[in-house]
């Protein structure tokens, strides 16, 4: 892969492959970005995506440069161009310096622009369509719970934002099942839930919508909520609200789940919204665990972005990093 800004990037295989050098890079952290200096750019405010990737790199004895949204971007607004510069010319200059640009912004439109006008990886630190990197560490954890082989179904409960699509992306490319409950005000297009139900066919997943919290997560394996405020809708509060309370993820709907059933949440979390502390606080929840793990999938990421090492699955299945 040249540039990592969708889950749709990837194949399959080329996501547990990820997954499994992560793992290792975790249990055996190896200098494999000695030398590489990954440019920070961020739009929007960010804890676990940014800190947590910074460890990463760290851990791999790569270098973060941090660099200020305002030289490559007009403050808070996604355009391709500033009153300093283009964008065009802030990424070719970037490129003369860097190894790769990791980039939280407004707008998805900008981050292909960004990988047009490059010469070095783009890797999406979450924009308004998609959170590819949220995806593989949930992804992950799934895996840390349940193994790689068990087929889950997973229920989303909530908005049908970045973070649901990429989810619902990553499930179905591995063939789980995936439902979506939501109110039909703030739900998915047409076109996506066409793009859904072909992922379903190609990859023996399946997708299922409802609009009744309670049917959807009835059995299910997971339950997974977001905020239903995202990122720059701070003055849409009142309005949806009114039309997500049914939604919360409390110890009513909670309790439709298996007994077994994992919580999880990409925080930050606004207890008493979306999740009540009962559930976020819950035994079965893995929100810091899932959290955590966002640094561990930054490492197979960048370490395949930018060295092109793959894991060696020897014959007793391990996983091997090679030197």
């Amino acid at each position: 892969m040249n540039h990592l800004l969708t889950i749709g990037d990837l194949e399959a295989d080329q996501i547990q492959s990820i997954l499994d050098l992560s793992a290792e890079l975790e249990k055996n952290p190896k200098s494999v970005l000695t030398g590489k200096n990954i440019a920070f750019v961020f739009e929007k405010p960010s804890l676990r995506t940014k800190v947590g990737t910074e460890v990463a790199i760290n851990h791999l004895n790569g270098n973060v440069i941090p660099i200020d949204a305002d030289l490559i971007f007009s403050s808070g607004k996604a355009v391709p161009f500033t009153s300093r510069e283009s964008l065009k010319d802030a990424m070719m200059n970037v490129s003369q310096w860097c190894d790769a640009v990791f980039a939280r912004v407004y707008s998805h439109n900008t981050l292909k622009k960004m990988a047009d006008y490059g010469e070095i990886p783009v890797v999406n630190a979450l924009c308004d369509q998609h959170h590819p990197m949220q995806a593989l560490a949930d992804l992950y954890t799934m895996q840390q719970k349940f193994g790689k082989d068990q087929k889950l179904t997973i229920t989303y409960v909530g908005d049908a934002n970045n973070v649901a699509f990429s989810l619902i992306e990553i499930g179905l490319k591995l063939g789980h099942t995936l439902k979506f409950s939501g109110p039909k005000e703030y739900s998915w297009k047409e076109e996506q839930l066409g793009y859904f139900s072909l992922l379903a066919v190609e990859h023996g997943g399946t997708f299922i919508q409802t609009s009744d919290p309670f049917e959807a997560v009835y059995e299910t394996d997971l339950v997974y909520a977001d905020t239903f405020i995202s990122m720059g809708e701070e003055h849409l509060y009142d309005e949806k609200i009114r039309h997500f309370e049914p939604y919360q993820v409390n110890e009513k709907l909670f309790s439709q789940a298996k007994s077994s059933a994992g919580f999880l949440h990409c925080l930050p979390a606004h207890r008493g919204v979306e999740v009540t502390d009962e559930v976020i606080d819950h035994k079965n929840s893995w929100v810091y665990q899932q959290a955590k793990n966002r640094m561990i999938v930054s490492k197979g990421v960048f370490a395949t972005l930018l060295t092109g090492v793959k894991t060696e699955i020897q014959t007793n299945g391990a996983v091997k990093v090679p030197s």
